[in-house]
């Protein structure tokens, strides 16, 4: 019965401007002199098996894309930084640099700083650069130490 209804008043609903939204995704522009980062292997930087960020290669290429996946992606790395102090310095040192190890590959026109605040913990902060070379801040991560009873 509820079937029936939400069929028979879905043309009402697109009328009247509940009907779903498809959101757009924003395309960043494309650098035309862009080549793929060399491969893993060729470096002698393969990550290690037991952790991976993404379980295949990953290409984020839309705000939407972007807003919407890297958030779990840095919190990984973040998580992975807590327990493995090597992994740690690189991604701190070149964040964009250390997920395209790890297969996570982003626009030229996004740009991830890592601050770090005395006694606070590091903030991963990711910012759209605009041609004219201004940033928007898109997203930021922390992560947060909460005690449960």
């Amino acid at each position: 019965m509820a079937f029936a209804m939400k069929w028979a008043l879905a043309p009402f609903r697109l009328l009247f401007g509940r009907g779903v939204r498809t959101p757009t995704a924003e395309v960043l522009p494309a650098d035309p002199d862009w080549t793929p980062p060399p491969a893993a292997e060729a470096q002698g930087t393969l990550p290690a098996e037991e952790f991976v960020l993404v379980e295949r290669i990953t290409r984020l290429m839309t705000l939407d894309e972007i807003e919407r996946h890297l958030p779990d992606i840095l919190g990984r790395a973040l998580a992975r930084g807590w327990i493995d102090k090597p992994f740690q310095s690189a991604f701190m040192d070149d964040p964009k640099r250390m997920l395209a190890t790890y297969d996570v590959h982003l626009p030229d026109a996004v740009e991830i700083e890592v601050e770090t605040e005395p006694g606070k913990r590091p903030r991963i902060v990711v910012y759209q650069i605009s041609l004219g070379g201004r940033k928007r801040r898109l997203l930021y991560l922390q992560l947060v130490m909460m005690a449960g009873r």
